[in-house]
C-alpha cells in the first residue's frame, strides 16, 4: 500500500550552450568575500531543457504501468500526494494532481509551465538550499515551456530566446526574430502567471515587457 515518486529539482549541464556546467553559473565576487553563509557568490541560471525536463516516475498500487506525455510541474507533486491519499486539496494551493492523468493517459495536461531559479533582480540577494546567501549577478530567467516551444526571458539583460521545440529539441536556433507572435504570446502567460501568484511589484515590473 506504498505509493513512490522519483524526481528531481532540476537538471544538470555537461558542457551544453557554450560549454555550460552544473545547474547554475557561479562567481566568486570580486572583493574576494568568501565566508560560509555569507554574500560568498554571484549566481546566475539560464534555463535551457537539460535543467528544466526533470524524470518523474510515479508508482501507485492497484494503477496498470503507463506513461504520459502531458506537461506536469513540481507544484503539481503536494495535491497529487493528497489525491492519493484521498485527501482534500486545499483550493490555496497552485499545483494539479496528477492521479487522473496516471489512470488515463488521454488526460489534458498542462498548457504551458513555468520554470525558474530563486526570484530576484540584479543586485538582490537570494538563499538557496545551501543556506548560503547569494547575490544575483542578473535578473533571474524564467523560462516558458509548451510542448512545441520554449521562451527563455531575460537571458541576459535585455535578451531573450525562443526555441522550436519540435524541430530543435537541443535549443541550439535562437527564432525568436522569425516568430515573434509567438515570443508574445508566450511572455503574456508568464505576466498573467506572475500577477496570479502575486509576485511583488518590484519583481513584476522589470519582466512586463518582452525585450
Amino acid at each position: 500500500n506504498t505509493a513512490i515518486i522519483f524526481t528531481s529539482d532540476h537538471g544538470y549541464y555537461f558542457g551544453e550552450h557554450g560549454g555550460l556546467f552544473g545547474k547554475a553559473i557561479f562567481a566568486q565576487r570580486p572583493d574576494g568575500t568568501v565566508n560560509s553563509r555569507s554574500r560568498q557568490q554571484w549566481t546566475y541560471s539560464p534555463l535551457y531543457e537539460e535543467v528544466t525536463a526533470v524524470p518523474l516516475l510515479i508508482y501507485v498500487p492497484d494503477i496498470p504501468p503507463g506513461a504520459y506525455s502531458g506537461l506536469t510541474s513540481a507544484i503539481d507533486l503536494a495535491p497529487t500526494v493528497l489525491d492519493i491519499l484521498g485527501q482534500e486539496i486545499p483550493s490555496s494551493v497552485e499545483g494539479q494532481s496528477l492521479l487522473s492523468a496516471m489512470k488515463d493517459s488521454s488526460v489534458a495536461g498542462r498548457e504551458y509551465v513555468i520554470s525558474g531559479p530563486p526570484f530576484a533582480n540584479m543586485g538582490e540577494e537570494v538563499a538557496w538550499v545551501d543556506g548560503w546567501l547569494r547575490i544575483m549577478e542578473k535578473d533571474s530567467s524564467v523560462t516558458v515551456t509548451t510542448h512545441e516551444w520554449s521562451l527563455i526571458y531575460a537571458v541576459e539583460p535585455g535578451v531573450s530566446e525562443l526555441f522550436h521545440l519540435s524541430s530543435d529539441p537541443k535549443q541550439e536556433k535562437n527564432v525568436i526574430n522569425e516568430h515573434p507572435e509567438v515570443a508574445k504570446e508566450l511572455h503574456q502567460q508568464l505576466v498573467k502567471f506572475l500577477r496570479e501568484t502575486n509576485v511583488p511589484a518590484s519583481l513584476l515590473k522589470t519582466r512586463l515587457e518582452l525585450r
